[in-house]
């Protein structure tokens, strides 16, 4: 008996978008223990990028009651228009790197440099993750 077998065409991809590389000018942000808490804002339409470096970081931002306590490795970023307050939690130094952009759908966010003498930062749990939707202008994402 002779049958004949048709292949199945391969179903149809569609084309995937590639994520927009973006091109940040990341800021190091010293903050040693027990200094004055440090302010940095970002006007409306920016999107202000935190990454913690060394240490934990205290960062709160005007208007949410939220507080976020973030590990070396950990990011978090927010929508402007956004006032965040941060500094060194505890007794030792930390160091924070940030950095704030125009917002650009799709866009990839790359990791910020960190120092050659610094090992590389590892992401710890968090539990103190900050929620998407309730928020106003805030926190829109944590890694």
């Amino acid at each position: 008996m002779n049958t004949l077998h048709t292949p199945t065409p391969p179903s149809p991809t569609l084309p995937t978008q590639p994520a927009v590389p973006l091109t940040l000018q990341w800021k190091r942000q010293p903050l040693p223990p027990l200094q004055a808490v440090q302010v940095l804002d970002f006007r409306a339409g920016d999107i202000a990028l935190l990454e913690v470096e060394q240490g934990r970081v205290w960062v709160t931002c005007d208007g949410l009651l939220e507080d976020y306590f973030l590990e070396a490795g950990q990011r978090l970023s927010f929508t402007g228009p956004v006032r965040l307050r941060v500094s060194a939690e505890g007794q030792r130094p930390a160091r924070l790197n940030w950095a704030q952009h125009r917002a650009v759908e799709g866009a990839a966010y790359p990791a910020a440099p960190s120092s050659a003498s610094a090992p590389a930062a590892t992401p710890q749990p968090k539990a103190t993750a900050p929620t998407q939707g309730a928020l106003p202008r805030g926190a829109i994402s944590a890694a």
